[in-house]
């Protein structure tokens, strides 16, 4: 969400201008002129979509989604992709591919199925069923960085319309010009029937979503008068979230952010894949523009596999805090690991990063990397985090 970065000027201003012009801010009675301003702004950047809704985050954009798809087609089950996460609400929640997040919270929403992503086989088959209202996919997977091959998405579209199937890209986290494109399908050309946006809309101050859709979808949905109310909510529409999506895209088009995060993204990837080369965990480093993932594994060296092992036998993905810890104490760097129990770092830096910060973030990492090759170190640190998972593990409640 912070895509660019803390307290932007431009984002402040048009916030502050909001809250002195004192508006009539009667979202349920009428069409804000600030909505209807954001709506052309993103549909002028999504081209072959007409229509644009507004509402409060990802979440609600992904549930939002799955209503309209369900309209719009006359069917009931949705398909998404394993490891996938769109939210935590339960039409969301639903369709999240990660058993982490679901557990003990079941049943969910029903007919919803999950394939294994960059597999178009898999999907044919679900779609040939032709009870498919909606695929959603994640163009790069936020858990693990995930990319697609380069024809899946483009033939992904084309399963879609043969069987009569919405497709719908969750851009909510790799979209708004995260991977140096305004929407990361655009890498591959493929135009989606719904896309979704969220996160970095905000301009890190008001929560914000959009759904933008073909025109055909919306006039199914909201096809008479008597429908205007079926789907809103009491602040999707108000004035503070507007102005921050058009000044977060005002700031992204004055100061070409989106450019930025192509180049400095590449170079990134670049500096990093130089510096860690044959280093005894770094497996990839991979990612577009601002979306990064360092993948770890297991070493090669005998003298390193024990320790690894004892982190991975306490709690799978484990090792990946011998790198973050020390990254965030010693050098100011805040990272995070994909996903619960994925061996992968994720770098998610703001657009307004400087050379100089890139060079910082490429030496931290490699003295970080090389001083987990250490026997003694990767031993202080494994023994401190493995004790404690293990603490945890003994310590949860009976089932």
């Amino acid at each position: 969400m912070f895509a660019l970065g803390r307290n932007h000027p431009t984002v402040i201003r048009a916030l502050e201008q909001v809250l002195h012009g004192r508006l009539a801010g009667l979202v349920q009675l009428d069409v804000s002129l600030l909505a209807g301003l954001l709506a052309e702004q993103l549909l002028g950047r999504m081209p072959w979509l007409d229509k644009a809704l507004f509402c409060n985050s990802g979440a609600e954009a992904v549930e939002a989604a799955i209503k309209l798809s369900r309209a719009a087609t006359g069917r009931s089950r949705i398909v998404h992709c394993e490891h996938a996460f769109h939210g935590l609400t339960y039409g969301a929640l639903s369709l999240c591919g990660d058993k982490p997040f679901r557990e003990r919270f079941g049943p969910f929403v029903g007919e919803s199925a999950a394939i294994p992503f960059d597999d178009l086989h898999a999907l044919e088959q679900t779609l040939s069923s032709k009870q498919i209202a909606a695929f959603i996919v994640e163009p790069v997977q936020g858990k693990g960085v995930n990319l697609p091959s380069n024809d899946y998405l483009p033939a992904a579209a084309r399963l879609c319309r043969r069987y009569g199937t919405l497709l719908v890209a969750d851009e909510i986290q790799c979209g708004m010009g995260r991977t140096g494109r305004f929407l990361a399908c655009e890498h591959w050309r493929a135009e989606p029937d719904i896309v979704l946006l969220a996160k970095a809309l905000s301009g890190g101050f008001v929560p914000v979503g959009a759904v933008a859709m073909r025109g055909w979808i919306f006039d199914r949905v909201f096809d008479r008068m008597d429908r205007a109310f079926v789907h809103g909510s009491t602040f999707s529409k108000i004035d503070l979230a507007m102005a921050a999506g058009l000044a977060s895209l005002a700031a992204m088009d004055e100061e070409r952010l989106i450019e930025r995060a192509a180049d400095l993204g590449e170079r990134l990837i670049q500096g990093l894949r130089r510096r860690l080369n044959g280093t005894e965990f770094v497996r990839d480093i991979r990612g577009k523009g601002m979306m990064i993932g360092i993948e770890l594994g297991r070493p090669k060296s005998l003298r390193l596999k024990t320790a690894y092992a004892l982190l991975e036998q306490a709690n799978e993905g484990l090792f990946c805090q011998v790198i973050l810890m020390p990254l965030l104490a010693r050098h100011r760097i805040l990272a995070q690991v994909a996903g619960h129990g994925v061996p992968v770092i994720k770098l998610l830096p703001p657009f307004l990063v400087s050379e100089d910060d890139l060079l910082w973030i490429e030496e931290s990492f490699e003295q970080v990397v090389r001083e987990a090759e250490s026997l003694g170190r990767i031993w202080e640190l494994g023994r401190s985090l493995a004790g404690q998972a293990l603490r945890e593990r003994t310590a949860l409640p009976e089932r």
